[in-house]
């Protein structure tokens, strides 16, 4: 069977356990927004994982409400979807838990901790552990691509390598110190080009022709007044500017569905985060209509 899954920790939790009960043979890693828009290939023997429910697979576990999802599952669908921190604990409950996968315990809830953006600051200004490894492994960190790292992950997790020496082998060891490297320039370009819009922090970095490597958080550690944030930057290949929207992890007051604004948009999301690619029209007059709805609702 193949796992279709997000190349995100949520993603990579779900691919290990599933891993340990069902015969995967292929991980493919895709975007939300490649199923909701009808581009990803889904067939019947393939298992999705943290991302909509297509009709064509066997089995589905996830745990957001997506705005744009282009069908819902039956009743009888195989798998599991309900509220819950993340997918990978969906997963771990489906297949038995601690009783049938001893071990596996902490990587889940670290895992619920970081899907659910359930963080401290100082796991936001200085990650450590599983929550690092996350970062790492995040395509919003800017990071790069990944899909080698992911199943090289997949493999030290499946064999429950200790997250100390995970951390320290070359090629996590090397991204880690890329984020540190870069900790510092990020936070001064997040500060340098952000402002504060009433309860929105607005971040414009389509004038850089680098975005400085950094976690999506650190924005709401640094501005903890707002509760929820704007951030442009460039598509691929700068073909057209990009609007990522979130909820503040640490003043969760947020009154906004920013996933279905986003949907209106022509974007998507769930309720706490969400994009819009902006490829048509005035861009500037949708992000100033955007900006409008998030400040009005508080």
């Amino acid at each position: 069977m193949r796992l279709v899954t997000r190349g995100d920790l949520d993603g990579l939790t779900c691919s290990v356990l599933i891993g340990l009960n069902e015969e995967i043979d292929e991980v493919i890693l895709i975007h939300p927004q490649d199923i909701t828009e009808g581009r990803a290939e889904i067939g019947p023997n393939d298992i999705v994982a943290n991302l909509p429910y297509d009709h064509r697979c066997a089995i589905w576990f996830d745990h957001h409400m997506h705005t744009a999802t282009p069908a819902a599952p039956p009743p009888d669908f195989v798998g599991r979807f309900g509220e819950a921190p993340s997918a990978a604990r969906l997963v771990y409950e489906y297949y038995g838990g601690e009783e049938a996968m001893p071990g596996f315990e902490e990587l889940v809830e670290e895992t619920d901790r970081l899907d659910s953006a359930q963080l401290t600051p100082a796991d936001v200004m200085a990650p450590k552990g599983y929550i690092k490894l996350g970062f790492t492994v995040d395509g919003r960190t800017g990071l790069g691509t990944f899909e080698e790292y992911f199943l090289e992950l997949r493999e030290l997790l499946t064999s429950q390598t200790p997250i100390d020496e995970i951390l320290e082998s070359s090629e996590v060891a090397r991204r880690c110190r890329i984020l540190d490297d870069q900790n510092e320039e990020f936070q001064q370009a997040l500060k340098t080009y952000s402002r504060v819009v009433d309860n929105v922090v607005v971040t414009d970095f389509r004038g850089l022709d680098r975005v400085p490597v950094g976690n999506r958080f650190l924005i709401y550690a640094i501005y903890p007044e707002v509760n929820v944030s704007l951030r442009l930057h460039w598509g691929p290949d700068r073909k057209f500017p990009m609007v990522v929207l979130g909820h503040s992890i640490f003043n969760r007051t947020c009154n906004t569905n920013v996933g279905e604004l986003a949907a209106r948009y022509g974007g998507g999301g769930h309720v706490g985060a969400g994009s819009i690619p902006l490829m048509e029209g005035d861009s500037e007059q949708q992000i100033q209509m955007v900006l409008a709805e998030l400040r009005a609702k508080g």
